[in-house]
């Protein structure tokens, strides 16, 4: 009955040392994608332009009529995407292109249209 008893215990703190072993494991798979440091697209300056490539931003068009739209930086330093022929622009988030309708729509500006 002792024999019995020890290979169980053995087998039990086997079994602990192995799930203590993949949780770690799994823990330090998971950690890997934190370490990149996240960025504030407010932190830019409106003197530092660039989070969009030039070769991006000629391929980029209006969702709506599929024309060009241009990089714009207001006064608060927030980067735009803006169609100057309906005054839509679209936000650029942490150098993303929200290029969603909804989005052109809401942050509509008829100062921006040309005719």
């Amino acid at each position: 009955m002792k024999k019995v008893l020890r290979i169980l215990g053995v087998v039990a703190v086997i079994g602990l040392a192995i799930a203590i072993f993949r949780a770690v494991r799994q823990y330090q798979e998971d950690s890997v994608f934190d370490l990149t440091p996240a960025t504030n697209s407010n932190s830019n300056n409106s003197g530092q332009r660039g989070s969009i490539s030039p070769e991006l931003l000629s391929m980029l068009a209006d969702p709506g009529d599929k024309g060009p739209v241009e990089l714009m930086v207001d006064a608060n330093g927030k980067e735009w995407l803006v169609n100057r022929r309906n005054g839509y622009r679209y936000p650029i988030e942490d150098g993303i292109p929200i290029m969603l309708l909804e989005e052109g729509e809401k942050n509509k500006d008829e100062s921006l249209i040309q005719k």
